[in-house]
């Protein structure tokens, strides 16, 4: 009888072993799966400022053109915004 458990004690170390070195492998390839998915999302942000970047570029070049071509409706609107600031502001303090 002793023998029998001795057996059955060896097969279960022996699956257990098995079982952390398939868990450990997993982990393995998880972290590689992260790593690679890390990296796409910081490539994808990445591109996202720099588009982000042109878009802005573009909107202040049109900006100071639109100043530059009509400057006296340009500086109306910026005191009309500013009075509503001003006004919206001073109604909360």
């Amino acid at each position: 009888m002793t023998n029998g458990n001795s057996r059955h004690a060896n097969t279960m170390k022996e699956q257990s072993r098995r079982i952390l070195r398939d868990v450990k492998g997993l982990g393995a390839i998880a972290v590689d799966n992260v790593g690679e998915a890390a990296d796409r999302i910081k490539s994808r942000g990445r591109s996202a400022v720099a588009e982000g970047k042109r878009t802005v570029e573009r909107a202040q070049e049109r900006l100071i053109e639109a100043v530059a071509d009509h400057p006296v409706r340009s500086l109306l609107i910026a005191v009309g915004v500013g009075a509503l600031l001003g006004l919206t502001l001073r109604r909360r303090s």
